[in-house]
């Protein structure tokens, strides 16, 4: 008869696994787990639908993971001709993940693979931090199942709070929605790493530490560094740090106390040095060491030399003060710390480590040894002069999230051990105390069987700790629904067009495509981004003989150039396969040569009856994108019977509060009036015309010819990011603050008086401040309504910005915003007034208005006075830059 291991259960599964399937806590983390994969596959996919993925990077990674499934390693067709990826990135890891394409053809595999590979990282570092609480027993204690049990039942939810901050990590779910890269991919191993250091699984280590090494040439330090991690935790076993005898009695089940069973210091096993795990560390370290030279000051160079012309890698050079050369970069940081610590104190960056720490609610700081083997990375981000590095939004940070979570693992456990050991020596024993009386030994029995639910409380606030930090975090922050940035990707018919097309494009063509169609067509040999492709430096056999065009989307090139191109290709062996709502697909060969009708039902919409007027503007839509804060605005004319396009030409006139111009048809290059330009409009037509990405300022001014009223529409960015029109009926409202707070102006400050224009005769002036911090550079609303109308030709009206009494702004003359409307018995008006820039931000700070007279400079008596003031106006230093405005720096005008 065979006999049972004692580690192995009647099912046949070891009992560690056993008790595991039991383990409602892993069970819900596992669950969770399922349901991120499901969203954020779902986000990732819809931004693909949704045509907001490009060639950089989802199209050329792609492209060179399908080419190494074909055989062709890393072969991808960039800057016009063959090469490949390791011009950039050394990423053996994308060559392991290619066979994913033997199974499903489809670039949606590896977002779903990015997805996965990170929400599976919850399983080690759930383990880990159990094994960490676990350390609370010795290693004898622990093959106890009455004193392993109940520490295991109450680690659990400290295990599960750990691991569902990690899902909720913003900085993790940017990265699974910025496309597809390779630096996601480690976050998982890292975590498989450090769990099979403490797990003393030696192989396991191996093999994790040598796939972060693959995942790309930075990650390889990440590898070495722990390598050196398993070196220390093999001495640190060998000198006694995990076989320290506790005693818990207070966490005893019945059956140990039936039994008075106890364990003696005698029976305490302590460990030597793990030899295999020793050797496994120090392998590890050189390896990496090794490798990372290799593959940055060897590989990278040898093939960025023929495309860069240099021979080093070209992102030695974001580091800005640091130097432009890693030579350069290694001697400033160990030696100039000054500069090292100016850069790195900076708000975004010293916001960039509080996002970090504040993930897993500060803990990381008790398991700050940790972090520190994050060094390279961390230092590689934070001290970049690249913004997208530093802001936390995009893929660089997605390997820190684990080391944060494991430090996290390490901090909870140390303070949950912490307080068992506590609680145990002060946990007293009542039934040797001498005889006393009922009072005496009704308190003792208290204060024992108080102190024994103690340590449950305390888990319990521990877990509640971590939980509501991630989840505030997340609801601030987070990526997913109800995620303070959730940006889910809007999909249009236009979007579900573009399957159409590709589909009539043989698989072996080369091709050529627009850069948001690119990633939809990079599973072949040779795809370009348009125009490359079509001629040299690619090689003759190497050219697209297919073009698939996308005008209404990223391009990359100006409008007008991009059919310039068009126009060449279809007089020169080019012609149109099929065509519709801008987009265009072309092939060498072809006869046809005439763009079809359907081609241009992107900006010329159908027929409608003819209007009285030349040109009526229809509508004012803006298109935004919060993230960023860009927007099309998308104006809609029906052309009229009398339409002249020499006298009656289409023009919009995007300006401030103040009228600069921010944009003009001219210079907002609508791709619609490129390829179908105002001279070809006929009356009947229904024409739409698109702005491209426009970075507008807070409050936005929108004039256009045809329109009904002046200005045609007006937009105003919230402070939560979001972009509202306002109402058209603004300028009659008998209550504009009501109908400010209707589209969420809010809160608004009401300040009310009389003014005694005439003698005698009182006539109310109300105003409307937004209650919100300002500073300098920015500017200040103010909603007047004058109780008069129409406005008294002989008298101005003033509003002046005051600093410790003293005007420093103004904002003067009759209203002018609104046009004046006799059906309605005042005057609506809208003010903005700009702090000056180079004025400090301490002090008093008031707001002054009234009426004057600018013939004889009298002023109207008001209430009280000659002007109303408005004081207590919050003013401060200006923000630091977002990540909006770091990276796009138009986008700055309108950060809150």
């Amino acid at each position: 008869m065979t006999k049972r291991s004692p580690t192995q259960s009647k099912a046949g599964l070891p009992t560690h696994w056993r008790r595991r399937l039991h383990d409602p806590y892993l069970l819900a983390t596992l669950a969770l787990a399922t349901l991120y994969i499901v969203i954020f596959t779902r986000l990732a996919w819809d931004m693909h639908t949704g045509m907001r993925t490009h060639r950089s990077d989802l199209g050329q990674i792609d492209q060179a993971i399908w080419n190494s499934s074909r055989g062709r390693l890393l072969a991808q067709t960039d800057n016009g001709f063959e090469a490949t990826r390791l011009t950039d990135h050394v990423e053996p890891i994308l060559a392991l993940i290619s066979p994913i394409y033997w199974v499903w053809d489809d670039v949606r595999a590896i977002l779903l693979l990015q997805v996965a590979a990170a929400a599976v990282g919850v399983l080690p570092l759930y383990l880990l931090t159990l094994r960490r609480c676990e350390a609370l027993l010795s290693l004898q204690e622990r093959r106890q199942v009455w004193r392993f049990e109940p520490v295991q039942r109450l680690a659990r939810p400290l295990a599960f709070a750990v691991s569902t901050a990690y899902l909720l990590a913003p900085q993790l779910q940017s990265a699974l929605l910025t496309e597809f890269h390779a630096a996601p991919l480690a976050a998982p191993l890292i975590l498989w790493a450090f769990w099979a250091v403490d797990a003393r699984r030696w192989r396991q280590f191996i093999a994790a530490t040598l796939l972060i090494a693959a995942v790309k040439e930075e990650m390889a330090l990440l590898a070495a560094g722990l390598g050196v991690w398993a070196i220390w935790r093999s001495w640190w076993a060998g000198r006694g740090g995990e076989g320290e005898k506790v005693s818990i009695s207070n966490l005893q089940s019945p059956i140990s106390q039936s039994h008075n069973l106890t364990i003696s210091q005698s029976s305490t096993h302590i460990l030597s040095p793990s030899p295999p795990l020793f050797f496994a560390g120090a392998t590890v370290f050189i390896i990496g060491l090794l490798w990372f030279y290799v593959a940055t000051f060897v590989i990278v160079p040898a093939h960025a030399a023929e495309l860069y012309g240099v021979t080093e890698s070209t992102y030695f050079q974001r580091y800005g003060a640091l130097g432009d050369s890693s030579l350069d970069i290694v001697v400033n940081i160990l030696t100039r710390l000054d500069l090292v610590f100016q850069i790195a104190s900076e708000p975004p960056r010293v916001d960039y480590l509080v996002g970090l720490f504040a993930i897993f609610a500060w803990l990381p700081l008790i398991g700050l040894e940790l972090v520190l083997f994050s060094l390279p990375l961390l230092l590689a981000n934070l001290l970049s002069a690249y913004p997208a590095q530093y802001y936390g939004e995009f893929h660089y940070s997605a390997p820190l999230v684990a080391y944060f979570g494991v430090a996290a693992a390490y901090g909870v456990a140390r303070v949950w051990r912490w307080l068992a050991r506590r609680l145990e020596r002060t946990s007293p024993s009542f039934q040797h105390l001498p005889a006393q009386g009922t009072g005496a030994m009704t308190a003792a029995a208290f204060v024992q069987n108080a102190r024994t639910a103690l340590l449950p409380l305390a888990t319990a606030a521990l877990a509640l700790w971590m939980l509501a930090w991630s989840v505030g975090n997340y609801l601030q922050y987070g990526r997913g629904p109800l995620g303070g940035r959730y940006d889910p990707t809007p999909i249009t018919a236009h979007h579900r067009l573009l399957d159409r097309f590709v589909s009539q494009i043989p698989a072996d063509a080369a091709v050529t495509a627009t850069a948001g169609v690119h990633p939809h067509v990079s599973h072949r040999r040779y795809v370009y981004q348009f125009p490359l492709g079509l001629d040299a430096p690619t090689p003759a056999t190497e050219r697209a003989q297919w073009a698939l065009l996308d005008v209404t989307t990223n391009t990359d090139m100006a409008p007008g150039d991009l059919k310039a191109r068009v126009d060449a290709m279809l007089a020169d062996g080019w012609g149109v396969v099929d065509a519709a709502d801008g987009f265009l697909l072309l092939a060498q060969g072809v006869e046809a040569k005439s763009i079809p009708d359907a081609f241009y039902s992107f900006t010329r919409i159908d027929e409608e009856t003819t209007s009285e007027a030349p040109l009526q503007l229809l509508s004012v839509v803006a298109e935004d994108w919060p993230r960023w804060r860009q927007t099309k605005l998308i104006f809609e004319w029906l052309v009229g019977k009398d339409y002249n396009p020499d006298a009656t030409s289409p023009a919009i006139d995007v300006l401030t509060l103040q009228h600069d111009s921010v944009s003009t048809l001219e210079t907002a290059a609508p791709p619609a009036l490129v390829w179908h330009p105002p001279a070809h409009w006929r009356p009947g037509e229904r024409i739409r015309v698109t702005t491209l990405p426009l970075s507008l300022p807070r409050t936005t001014v929108v004039h256009a010819s045809g329109a009904a009223h002046a200005p045609a529409a007006i937009f105003r960015r919230l402070d939560d990011g979001r972009l509202v029109r306002l109402p058209d009926d603004l300028a009659v409202a008998t209550d504009p603050g009501a109908v400010l707070a209707e589209v969420g102006i809010a809160p608004l400050r009401l300040v009310e008086t009389e003014m005694y224009i005439e003698d005698g005769v009182a006539t109310p002036l109300r105003v409307w401040v937004v209650d919100r911090p300002n500073w300098p550079g920015g500017e200040i609303d103010l909603w007047l309504q004058w109780g008069v109308q129409p406005w008294p030709q002989s008298l101005a009206a003033f509003v002046h910005l005051r600093r410790n009494g003293q005007t420093v702004a103004q904002a003067d003359g009759a209203p002018t915003f609104w046009q004046s409307d006799a059906g309605v018995a005042f005057t609506n008006d809208w003010r903005q007034v700009k702090i000056p820039p180079d004025m400090p931000a301490d002090g008093l700070w008031s707001l002054a208005i009234g009426l004057y007279d600018p013939a004889t400079g009298r002023r109207i008596p008001l209430s009280g006075g000659d002007e109303l003031i408005i004081d207590a106006l919050r003013v401060h230093a200006p923000p630091a830059p977002d990540q909006a405005c770091a990276l796009i720096p138009t986008a700055c005008v309108s950060q809150q």
